[in-house]
């Protein structure tokens, strides 16, 4: 018995020498180990050069860590690159920085058409077939292209000089009927005094001299009116200034006699003949209109622009008419430049080939006019009826043709829909080639 022992310990003792053998063995080729990658088959093999970790099998799969989306979201500090497989949801999720992200080639969406349609539609619409409901809930990368075309459009309007004197008159009577605030004024404008808004009754003529301020008060719809029962003149160098509020287009000089503007004036409103002509001196800058019932025009060499914004009063069919007379002709002096239409009822209009005029010079009677309008058209994303913030694109008939590249981020519930929507202000606008995908990014 007392052999038996000694034998088995002898037995144990080498397979320990053994096994100490194989693990110093094990640590020297560590290094190789290291160097080189790991690969594991049920045959030899040597792994791939570029591989940490290479397996091989033709009976067995690999097997991701399983767990619900409960349980992922419990990881702590999950590294960037992690892979699981979420059984909540049946899909491969990987951590991507902030985010756990779908990895499912399976997870989008898409429908496309060939077909050219068209809409005059002014406000946003579905375009045709580019609608997409999600069957799962996550977010989505929604991505829309399509060729659309957008033919210019033309307006045709005429303008009458007979319908234009007749509505000179009818303004005329309008400023006429407002009533005045101040009967009291001498007949003398300007020297340095400021203006308050008012509806000033001059009896006589009107002159300004030196400087005159328009106090608005505040008041962007301040109204200034001066009404001479005679003529009214400026001296040279008059300068009419605007202040708190007062605006050109609702600022009128009226007279009953002719109207005189000095060299280098800068004055500002509508000067209003009612009868007699109109003399503007060398070098004045006006921002107003110059307008009689009947008498000759003269300008230049000068500046003469329509105000902007709308007046108090209704000008009708001249509101885009920087100078008109009922009955006389209109004449120009040098290099001047016109914003705004030009037009005489009876008289010739003279000596505008040095002029610059942007606008329109019309002769007395009817004229046709055709004007080119460029359309804009939009498409959006929209989810669920709601637009997608910052996903709308416009084009016009200036860039025909034109893709549509349109780019979204939308979280939905599964049964919530994404579509593209589009418009036009003017016009119609086509489509062709057009596609609409969605892109699970996120559960």
């Amino acid at each position: 018995m007392k052999n038996k022992i000694l034998a088995i310990r002898r037995i144990l003792s080498n397979l320990s020498r053994h096994l100490v053998f194989s693990i110093i063995l094990l640590l020297l080729n560590s290094g190789l180990l290291f160097s080189q990658g790991v690969g594991i088959s049920n045959t030899t093999i040597t792994p791939h050069a570029s591989s940490v970790l290479e397996l091989r099998s033709t009976t067995q799969g690999l097997l991701a860590p399983r767990m619900t989306t409960i349980e992922r979201n419990a990881i702590s500090l999950p590294a960037n690159g992690l892979i699981i497989y979420n059984t909540s949801t049946n899909q491969f999720n990987f951590y991507r920085g902030s985010s756990w992200v779908v990895w499912d080639s399976t997870a989008h969406l898409s429908v496309d058409a060939g077909s050219t349609i068209s809409t005059s539609l002014t406000s946003d619409a579905v375009i045709t077939s580019m609608s997409q409901t999600a069957t799962e809930a996550g977010t989505y990368l929604v991505l829309f292209n399509g060729q659309c075309a957008i033919p210019a459009t033309f307006n045709t309007t005429g303008f009458s000089t007979a319908t234009a004197a007749a509505d000179l008159n009818l303004i005329y009577d309008d400023i006429m009927a407002i009533p005045a605030t101040n009967t009291t004024h001498p007949l003398i404008f300007g020297s340095g005094e400021t203006l308050l808004a008012g509806v000033y009754n001059i009896a006589g003529a009107a002159s300004i001299a030196g400087s005159l301020t328009l106090d608005g008060g505040g008041n962007p719809n301040a109204l200034f009116v001066i009404r001479a029962t005679g003529a009214f003149n400026t001296g040279a160098g008059v300068n009419v200034i605007l202040a708190n509020g007062a605006t050109a287009k609702n600022v009128f000089w009226i007279a009953n006699g002719a109207v005189g503007i000095g060299a280098s004036t800068t004055i500002q409103g509508t000067l209003f003949s009612n009868g007699s002509a109109i003399a503007v001196g060398a070098t004045c800058t006006i921002t107003g209109r110059l307008l009689t019932t009947s008498g000759a025009i003269s300008f230049g060499e000068g500046t003469l622009s329509l105000p902007t914004g709308s007046s108090f009063i209704n000008f009708r069919s001249l509101s885009n008419l920087v100078i008109f007379t009922s009955s006389g002709g209109i004449a120009n002096t040098g290099a001047s430049i016109y914003t705004g239409d030009i037009g005489t009822n009876g008289g010739a209009i003279t000596s505008f080939e040095a002029a610059t005029v942007n606008g329109t010079i019309f002769q007395a009677g009817s004229t046709t006019m055709t004007t080119q309008v460029n359309p804009t058209a939009t498409f959006s994303l929209y989810k669920n009826g709601v637009l997608i913030p910052n996903s709308s694109r416009t084009r016009t008939s200036l860039s025909n043709p034109s893709d549509i590249s349109l780019q979204g981020i939308a979280t939905v519930t599964a049964g919530q829909t994404i579509d593209v929507r589009w418009k036009i202000d003017d016009g119609t606008v086509s489509v062709i080639n057009r596609i609409l995908t969605l892109i699970k990014v996120v559960n």
